[in-house]
């Protein structure tokens, strides 16, 4: 099983970063490895489904359709595939906490390798590349959600 996991305080409420977490809609705009959501479900909420593509290598990309399997607003939403490659299975467990003024986000995720000892060899080559993408999909999605943030709310005036 791979399990990689970040985790980033964000000058964010919570309820901002929860508002760009539950937009499948625009998960390419921040996460490493996403191409494109081809199809959108809208808004994450539990059973709603949506499509990305993904590349792979080169010219070859990966379609994949994730599924929201649990769904604790506003702090916890999982997200399942099974169609990453070389992965029998695939999760995303996405969690938002109030840490002092802004928000601690923690991306997690876990793997389990199909084929065998050679997926599982894989995995342990791919390790560092996937821990190195999640940090950058944190701090993409760090960088976003404060820049949103920071539109939303009016300067004070002096």
């Amino acid at each position: 099983m791979l399990t990689v996991t970040a985790s980033k305080v964000v000058p964010v409420p919570p309820e901002a970063a929860w508002e760009l977490l539950s937009d499948t809609g625009r998960y390419a705009e921040y996460v490493e490895g996403t191409a494109a959501v081809s199809r959108s479900g809208g808004r994450a909420a539990e059973g709603v489904t949506y499509e990305e593509v993904n590349p792979i290598l080169g010219p070859w990309k990966a379609r994949t359709t994730w599924t929201v399997v649990e769904f604790e607003p506003p702090r916890r939403q999982r997200h399942t595939s099974p169609d990453v490659p070389l992965s029998r299975s695939f999760a995303v467990t996405m969690e938002v906490a109030p840490e002092g003024e802004g928000s601690r986000v923690t991306f997690a995720l876990e793997g389990e390798p199909a084929l065998g000892p050679l997926g599982a060899a894989f995995a342990r080559l791919m390790r560092s590349q996937v821990e190195k993408d999640n940090r950058r999909t944190l701090d993409n999605f760090a960088e976003l959600v404060v820049a949103e943030h920071s539109r939303a709310r009016p300067a004070a005036r002096v």
